[in-house]
Protein backbone atom coordinates (compact mmCIF):
# COMPACT_ATOMS: atom_id res chain seq x y z
CA UNK A 1 0.00 0.00 0.00
CA UNK A 2 1.42 3.37 -1.04
CA UNK A 3 1.72 6.35 1.26
CA UNK A 4 -0.90 8.20 -0.77
CA UNK A 5 -3.42 5.36 -0.28
CA UNK A 6 -2.77 5.39 3.44
CA UNK A 7 -3.50 9.13 3.57
CA UNK A 8 -6.77 8.64 1.65
CA UNK A 9 -7.90 5.96 4.11
CA UNK A 10 -7.14 8.23 7.06
CA UNK A 11 -9.10 11.09 5.48
CA UNK A 12 -12.07 8.77 4.93
CA UNK A 13 -11.89 7.58 8.54
CA UNK A 14 -11.85 11.16 9.82
CA UNK A 15 -14.74 11.99 7.51
CA UNK A 16 -16.76 9.08 8.89
CA UNK A 17 -16.04 9.84 12.53
CA UNK A 18 -16.52 13.63 12.47
CA UNK A 19 -20.32 13.74 11.89
CA UNK A 20 -20.84 11.53 14.94
CA UNK A 21 -18.59 13.75 17.03
CA UNK A 22 -20.39 16.82 15.77
CA UNK A 23 -23.80 15.28 16.52
CA UNK A 24 -22.70 14.42 20.05
CA UNK A 25 -21.39 17.94 20.59
CA UNK A 26 -24.61 19.52 19.30
CA UNK A 27 -26.72 17.25 21.49
CA UNK A 28 -24.61 18.14 24.51
CA UNK A 29 -24.96 21.87 23.84
CA UNK A 30 -28.71 21.58 23.32
CA UNK A 31 -29.01 19.55 26.53
CA UNK A 32 -27.21 22.20 28.54
CA UNK A 33 -29.20 25.07 27.02
CA UNK A 34 -32.63 23.41 27.31
CA UNK A 35 -32.10 22.19 30.88
CA UNK A 36 -30.70 25.57 31.90
CA UNK A 37 -33.75 27.40 30.51
CA UNK A 38 -36.14 24.85 32.01
CA UNK A 39 -34.43 25.05 35.38
CA UNK A 40 -34.32 28.85 35.32
CA UNK A 41 -37.99 29.39 34.50
CA UNK A 42 -39.68 26.25 35.93
CA UNK A 43 -37.65 24.18 38.38
CA UNK A 44 -35.83 27.12 39.95
CA UNK A 45 -38.93 28.99 41.22
CA UNK A 46 -40.60 25.76 42.41
CA UNK A 47 -37.44 24.66 44.24
CA UNK A 48 -37.23 28.08 45.89
CA UNK A 49 -40.78 27.78 47.21
CA UNK A 50 -39.91 24.32 48.52
CA UNK A 51 -36.80 25.68 50.29
CA UNK A 52 -38.69 28.64 51.78
CA UNK A 53 -41.23 26.29 53.37
CA UNK A 54 -38.42 24.75 55.46
CA UNK A 55 -36.77 28.08 56.36
CA UNK A 56 -37.26 29.67 59.78
CA UNK A 57 -37.08 33.23 58.45
CA UNK A 58 -36.75 34.18 54.80
CA UNK A 59 -36.79 37.95 55.24
CA UNK A 60 -34.01 37.96 57.83
CA UNK A 61 -31.64 36.26 55.43
CA UNK A 62 -30.27 34.06 58.24
CA UNK A 63 -32.99 31.41 58.36
CA UNK A 64 -32.29 27.84 59.42
CA UNK A 65 -33.99 24.53 58.60
CA UNK A 66 -37.30 24.05 60.44
CA UNK A 67 -40.59 22.17 60.26
CA UNK A 68 -42.35 24.92 62.18
CA UNK A 69 -44.54 26.10 59.32
CA UNK A 70 -45.83 22.62 58.53
CA UNK A 71 -46.49 22.11 62.23
CA UNK A 72 -48.61 25.26 62.30
CA UNK A 73 -50.33 24.39 59.05
CA UNK A 74 -51.51 20.96 60.19
CA UNK A 75 -52.25 21.82 63.82
CA UNK A 76 -54.37 24.98 63.57
CA UNK A 77 -57.90 24.62 62.13
CA UNK A 78 -57.81 28.17 60.81
CA UNK A 79 -54.80 27.22 58.68
CA UNK A 80 -55.57 23.69 57.49
CA UNK A 81 -59.26 24.48 56.96
CA UNK A 82 -58.65 26.13 53.54
CA UNK A 83 -56.69 23.06 52.42
CA UNK A 84 -59.52 20.70 53.34
CA UNK A 85 -62.05 23.00 51.70
CA UNK A 86 -60.03 23.12 48.48
CA UNK A 87 -59.85 19.32 48.34
CA UNK A 88 -63.57 18.99 49.12
CA UNK A 89 -64.51 21.40 46.35
CA UNK A 90 -62.12 19.71 43.91
CA UNK A 91 -63.64 16.26 44.55
CA UNK A 92 -67.19 17.61 44.13
CA UNK A 93 -66.20 19.35 40.90
CA UNK A 94 -64.57 16.18 39.52
CA UNK A 95 -67.74 14.16 40.20
CA UNK A 96 -69.93 16.76 38.47
CA UNK A 97 -67.55 17.11 35.53
CA UNK A 98 -67.45 13.36 34.98
CA UNK A 99 -71.17 13.55 34.26
CA UNK A 100 -71.55 17.02 32.74
CA UNK A 101 -68.29 17.16 30.77
CA UNK A 102 -68.79 13.65 29.39
CA UNK A 103 -72.34 14.50 28.35
CA UNK A 104 -71.25 17.62 26.47
CA UNK A 105 -68.28 15.89 24.81
CA UNK A 106 -70.41 12.93 23.71
CA UNK A 107 -73.16 15.23 22.40
CA UNK A 108 -70.76 17.38 20.37
CA UNK A 109 -68.48 14.67 18.97
CA UNK A 110 -71.37 12.41 17.99
CA UNK A 111 -73.52 15.39 16.88
CA UNK A 112 -76.38 14.34 19.12
CA UNK A 113 -77.71 17.90 19.40
CA UNK A 114 -78.41 20.75 16.99
CA UNK A 115 -75.58 23.26 16.94
CA UNK A 116 -73.01 20.69 18.04
CA UNK A 117 -70.09 22.60 16.50
CA UNK A 118 -71.18 25.83 18.14
CA UNK A 119 -71.53 24.09 21.48
CA UNK A 120 -68.08 22.54 21.05
CA UNK A 121 -66.58 25.97 20.38
CA UNK A 122 -68.39 27.60 23.31
CA UNK A 123 -67.18 24.85 25.64
CA UNK A 124 -63.72 26.45 25.40
CA UNK A 125 -64.91 29.95 26.19
CA UNK A 126 -63.67 30.00 29.79
CA UNK A 127 -60.12 29.38 28.58
CA UNK A 128 -60.24 32.72 26.75
CA UNK A 129 -62.29 34.64 29.33
CA UNK A 130 -60.31 35.99 32.34
CA UNK A 131 -61.06 34.18 35.60
CA UNK A 132 -62.08 37.37 37.39
CA UNK A 133 -64.72 37.94 34.72
CA UNK A 134 -66.07 34.46 35.38
CA UNK A 135 -66.22 35.23 39.09
CA UNK A 136 -68.00 38.52 38.53
CA UNK A 137 -70.52 36.92 36.17
CA UNK A 138 -71.36 34.28 38.79
CA UNK A 139 -71.66 36.92 41.48
CA UNK A 140 -74.01 38.91 39.25
CA UNK A 141 -76.13 35.96 38.12
CA UNK A 142 -76.50 34.15 41.46
CA UNK A 143 -76.58 37.26 43.64
CA UNK A 144 -79.76 38.54 45.33
CA UNK A 145 -80.43 41.06 42.54
CA UNK A 146 -79.51 38.82 39.61
CA UNK A 147 -81.59 36.58 37.33
CA UNK A 148 -81.31 33.62 39.71
CA UNK A 149 -82.92 35.64 42.51
CA UNK A 150 -85.71 36.79 40.21
CA UNK A 151 -86.38 33.23 38.98
CA UNK A 152 -86.53 31.78 42.50
CA UNK A 153 -88.77 34.61 43.67
CA UNK A 154 -91.17 33.89 40.80
CA UNK A 155 -91.19 30.16 41.53
CA UNK A 156 -91.07 30.08 45.32
CA UNK A 157 -92.11 33.57 46.42
CA UNK A 158 -88.73 34.32 48.00
CA UNK A 159 -85.52 35.28 46.21
CA UNK A 160 -82.65 32.88 46.78
CA UNK A 161 -79.02 33.84 46.58
CA UNK A 162 -75.94 31.64 46.36
CA UNK A 163 -73.59 34.50 47.22
CA UNK A 164 -71.03 33.55 49.87
CA UNK A 165 -72.11 29.90 49.83
CA UNK A 166 -70.13 26.77 49.03
CA UNK A 167 -72.15 26.16 45.87
CA UNK A 168 -71.10 29.37 44.16
CA UNK A 169 -67.50 28.22 44.70
CA UNK A 170 -68.35 24.85 43.18
CA UNK A 171 -69.97 26.54 40.17
CA UNK A 172 -66.96 28.84 39.74
CA UNK A 173 -64.59 25.87 39.72
CA UNK A 174 -66.86 23.93 37.38
CA UNK A 175 -66.88 26.73 34.82
CA UNK A 176 -63.11 27.14 35.07
CA UNK A 177 -62.38 23.41 34.73
CA UNK A 178 -65.13 22.56 32.24
CA UNK A 179 -62.97 22.76 29.06
CA UNK A 180 -60.38 20.34 30.42
CA UNK A 181 -62.87 17.51 30.89
CA UNK A 182 -64.62 18.18 27.58
CA UNK A 183 -61.37 18.25 25.61
CA UNK A 184 -60.01 15.12 27.32
CA UNK A 185 -63.18 13.20 26.59
CA UNK A 186 -63.52 14.52 23.04
CA UNK A 187 -59.95 13.45 22.21
CA UNK A 188 -60.87 9.85 23.11
CA UNK A 189 -64.33 9.88 21.55
CA UNK A 190 -63.13 10.90 18.10
CA UNK A 191 -60.92 7.79 17.98
CA UNK A 192 -63.63 5.30 18.93
CA UNK A 193 -65.09 3.00 16.31
CA UNK A 194 -68.81 3.77 16.11
CA UNK A 195 -69.43 0.47 14.32
CA UNK A 196 -69.03 -1.35 17.65
CA UNK A 197 -72.04 0.49 19.05
CA UNK A 198 -73.98 -0.15 15.85
CA UNK A 199 -73.17 -3.86 16.07
CA UNK A 200 -74.39 -3.96 19.66
CA UNK A 201 -77.59 -2.15 18.69
CA UNK A 202 -78.18 -4.56 15.81
CA UNK A 203 -77.96 -7.45 18.28
CA UNK A 204 -80.75 -5.97 20.36
CA UNK A 205 -78.90 -3.82 22.89
CA UNK A 206 -80.51 -0.53 23.91
CA UNK A 207 -78.69 2.78 23.46
CA UNK A 208 -77.98 2.99 27.18
CA UNK A 209 -76.75 -0.59 27.39
CA UNK A 210 -74.52 -0.13 24.34
CA UNK A 211 -73.07 3.05 25.84
CA UNK A 212 -72.43 1.49 29.25
CA UNK A 213 -70.94 -1.77 27.96
CA UNK A 214 -69.21 -0.72 24.73
CA UNK A 215 -68.42 2.99 24.78
CA UNK A 216 -67.86 3.77 28.45
CA UNK A 217 -65.08 1.20 29.05
CA UNK A 218 -63.15 2.68 26.12
CA UNK A 219 -63.49 6.16 27.62
CA UNK A 220 -61.45 5.32 30.72
CA UNK A 221 -58.24 7.06 29.56
CA UNK A 222 -60.17 10.26 28.89
CA UNK A 223 -62.06 9.99 32.18
CA UNK A 224 -58.86 9.55 34.16
CA UNK A 225 -56.91 12.25 32.31
CA UNK A 226 -59.80 14.70 32.52
CA UNK A 227 -60.33 13.98 36.22
CA UNK A 228 -56.69 14.67 37.08
CA UNK A 229 -56.66 17.89 35.05
CA UNK A 230 -59.90 19.04 36.67
CA UNK A 231 -58.66 18.11 40.14
CA UNK A 232 -55.37 19.98 39.71
CA UNK A 233 -57.01 23.00 38.11
CA UNK A 234 -59.71 23.18 40.77
CA UNK A 235 -57.21 22.98 43.63
CA UNK A 236 -55.22 25.85 42.11
CA UNK A 237 -58.18 28.03 41.04
CA UNK A 238 -57.75 31.64 42.23
CA UNK A 239 -59.09 34.29 39.86
CA UNK A 240 -62.80 33.49 39.98
CA UNK A 241 -62.63 32.31 43.58
CA UNK A 242 -61.31 35.56 44.99
CA UNK A 243 -64.34 37.39 43.56
CA UNK A 244 -67.01 35.09 44.99
CA UNK A 245 -65.31 33.79 48.14
CA UNK A 246 -66.08 34.89 51.68
CA UNK A 247 -63.76 35.00 54.69
CA UNK A 248 -65.44 31.87 56.06
CA UNK A 249 -65.07 29.86 52.83
CA UNK A 250 -61.44 30.70 52.11
CA UNK A 251 -59.64 28.17 49.87
CA UNK A 252 -55.95 27.25 49.86
CA UNK A 253 -54.94 29.58 46.97
CA UNK A 254 -56.68 32.47 48.75
CA UNK A 255 -54.85 31.52 51.96
CA UNK A 256 -51.54 31.54 50.05
CA UNK A 257 -52.31 35.00 48.72
CA UNK A 258 -53.30 36.24 52.19
CA UNK A 259 -50.16 34.88 53.86
CA UNK A 260 -47.86 36.21 51.14
CA UNK A 261 -49.51 39.62 51.30
CA UNK A 262 -49.02 39.64 55.09
CA UNK A 263 -45.31 38.91 54.60
CA UNK A 264 -45.37 35.26 55.76
CA UNK A 265 -43.62 33.77 52.75
CA UNK A 266 -42.69 30.67 54.75
CA UNK A 267 -46.28 29.70 55.58
CA UNK A 268 -47.44 30.59 52.08
CA UNK A 269 -44.69 28.31 50.74
CA UNK A 270 -45.81 25.45 53.01
CA UNK A 271 -49.33 25.79 51.58
CA UNK A 272 -47.88 25.78 48.07
CA UNK A 273 -45.78 22.67 48.64
CA UNK A 274 -48.83 20.73 49.89
CA UNK A 275 -50.79 21.71 46.78
CA UNK A 276 -47.87 20.81 44.51
CA UNK A 277 -47.44 17.40 46.14
CA UNK A 278 -51.14 16.54 45.84
CA UNK A 279 -51.25 17.58 42.17
CA UNK A 280 -48.01 15.76 41.35
CA UNK A 281 -49.11 12.55 43.07
CA UNK A 282 -52.41 12.66 41.19
CA UNK A 283 -50.51 13.08 37.93
CA UNK A 284 -48.20 10.14 38.70
CA UNK A 285 -51.13 7.91 39.55
CA UNK A 286 -52.83 8.88 36.30
CA UNK A 287 -49.67 8.19 34.28
CA UNK A 288 -49.16 4.77 35.85
CA UNK A 289 -52.81 3.84 35.35
CA UNK A 290 -52.73 4.84 31.68
CA UNK A 291 -49.42 3.08 31.10
CA UNK A 292 -50.72 -0.11 32.72
CA UNK A 293 -53.89 0.07 30.65
CA UNK A 294 -51.89 0.52 27.44
CA UNK A 295 -49.63 -2.43 28.36
CA UNK A 296 -52.58 -4.70 29.06
CA UNK A 297 -54.25 -3.65 25.82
Amino acid sequence: MSLEDDRDIRREGIGLRWPFRRTTLEKTLWTVIVWFVFGLFVLGPLATVFAFSFTSSVLSGTGTFTLRWYGQLFSQPGLYGPLIRSFEIAVIVVVFQLMFGTLIAYSTVRAKVFGAKTLDTLSNITIAVPSVVVGLSLLSFYGPFGPFGAITQFLFGNPLSLTWTLWILVFAHMIETFPYMVRSMAAVLVKLDTHLESAARSLGASRLHAFLTITLPQLKPGLVAGSVLVLSRSIAEFGATIIVVSAVLKTAPIAIFTQAEAGSLELASAYSVVLMVVSFVAYLLMSRWLLRGATIA
